[in-house]
């Protein structure tokens, strides 16, 4: 399969992180990017599950980062006023 290479610019910690993580799985970083990439856009265009799924796992990801910030919860939405649970 042909490869091309794409730039992007992230947080340094979630740089040391895919690091690790990459480093934990035995694979180079840009073999470990790309497989998180792949399974993200076989969960966006699969089933419901799935799709529900993914759903959560960014929506939990938002929500650290956005508590991790120091953002208030208030007048905030539920989660299951999110996603309809």
């Amino acid at each position: 399969m042909a490869k091309t290479q794409l730039n992007a610019r992230v947080p340094e910690e979630l740089a040391r992180e895919v690091r690790d993580a990459a480093s934990r799985a035995g694979m180079d970083i840009g073999d470990y990017i790309a497989a998180v990439l792949e399974a993200d856009l076989a969960a966006a265009s699969g089933g419901e599950e799935l799709r529900r799924a993914r759903a959560n796992m960014h929506a939990a990801a938002a929500y650290k980062k956005w508590m991790a910030a120091g953002q208030s919860e208030e007048g905030a939405m539920s989660m299951g006023e999110v996603f309809g649970a």
